[in-house]
């Protein structure tokens, strides 16, 4: 028996330009006592993840329609026909929609990452009413991207479940901060990295002692910036004065480690942002987390971080400047990130886990 996980073609699962999907999958494959069966199947990258089975798929996007239905169709004359296998869908309803056309033995299951509302193959109350109904198992990011799918539905169904997105907390002590706040993400409107340049304009110069950062391009693995928000933001940011610093693109480790000893995160998307990766990547390590009120940021740093109602740059100003002058409310939030943290791997993958083990008993695996 074996476990093919599918990854949009968009996703490259290399240690050098992985974005959320492709790590989610290698942290949970990482943890999975099921690691052995697991094989990820994804665009052809010339460094890929070396702990988890890979297989590098070239694509044929006008034979197949697309990318996406070419990373599928192509797989399957990769995989051989003779093992029983689970295959795990991420992000692309439409692909899951024609693979349940052409998969007569083998259980499919789908993982959302995003409003279905807003994907091809799922939009429609009658395409997710489809998708329910023909998958062995649909797996949220969140509660509230779960409420995205169940909109307009009429029935319940048992084969709904919520695993969040985890990283496994490596540290033994609760690490040392410097006097440095962060922005991670992509330079794209949405995830609101100008509220955060307009909101520190004056601190940056009332607190010359504290270092901010940005970590981030447009796109995963990007080396030089092409959009006019993006060439504008850190043109402005940069010119704010000596104690900022832009770091463009650098891997997830490198995020790791610097977050390490960051203070304060800041996470202003202004969409329903599903479950951000890099919020729970600051929790993770201790730090104190300022986000926007969206999406499912709630259930993740509720009672943990500083969430901001409908913000803007003079609401995310002033969430900033009451950590700054009070060390002891900065505190506060560190300590609560580093005891309140529920997001270890090894434990959200048992979740999943135990949905396999369901499945391959129910097919007689």
């Amino acid at each position: 028996m074996k476990i093919d996980i599918i990854l949009p073609y968009k996703e490259v699962f290399s240690s050098t330009k992985a974005s959320a999907v492709s790590l989610t999958v290698k942290n949970s494959a990482e943890f999975s006592t099921y690691k052995k069966k697991i094989s990820v199947y994804g665009q052809l990258t010339d460094t890929p993840f070396d702990s988890i089975k890979f297989i590098g798929i070239k694509t044929n996007k006008f034979l197949h329609l697309g990318n996406n239905n070419s990373v599928y169709l192509n797989y399957i004359k990769k995989r051989g026909s003779l093992t029983k296998r689970i295959i795990e869908f991420h992000n692309r309803p439409y692909v899951f929609n024609k693979a349940i056309q052409l998969e007569k033995k083998n259980p499919i299951t789908l993982h959302f990452h995003n409003d279905p509302r807003t994907m091809k193959g799922s939009k429609t109350v009658d395409e997710r009413k489809n998708i329910a109904e023909n998958a062995e198992a649909i797996y949220f990011v969140s509660h509230y991207i779960k409420s995205c799918f169940i909109d307009g539905l009429h029935k319940e169904y048992n084969n709904l479940h919520i695993i969040p997105n985890a990283i496994q907390r490596n540290l033994n002590q609760k690490p040392k901060k410097n006097k440095e706040v962060l922005f991670v993400g992509r330079l794209v409107e949405e995830k609101g990295c100008h509220l955060y340049v307009n909101a520190i304009k004056s601190i940056v110069k009332r607190y010359p002692e504290w270092k901010f950062k940005i970590i981030g391009t447009e796109k995963a693995g990007q080396k030089i910036l092409t959009s006019t928000y993006a060439k504008n933001l850190i043109r402005d940011f940069e010119s704010l004065g000596k104690n900022t610093e832009y770091l463009g693109f650098i891997s997830n480790e490198e995020v790791s480690n610097i977050l390490k000893k960051t203070s304060i995160l800041i996470v202003p998307s202004i969409w329903q942002e599903p479950f951000a990766l890099t919020a729970l990547e600051g929790v993770c390590n201790g730090a104190a987390v300022i986000a926007s009120k969206v999406g499912g940021m709630q259930e993740m740093l509720e009672d943990v971080g500083m969430l901001i109602n409908d913000i803007d740059a003079i609401k995310l100003e002033k969430s900033i400047l009451s950590l700054l002058e009070n060390e002891n409310l900065l505190n506060n939030y560190h300590n609560k990130s580093w005891v309140n943290y529920k997001y270890n791997q090894k434990d959200i993958v048992k979740i999943q886990d135990e949905v396999r083990t369901n499945i391959f008993n129910k097919y007689n695996y």
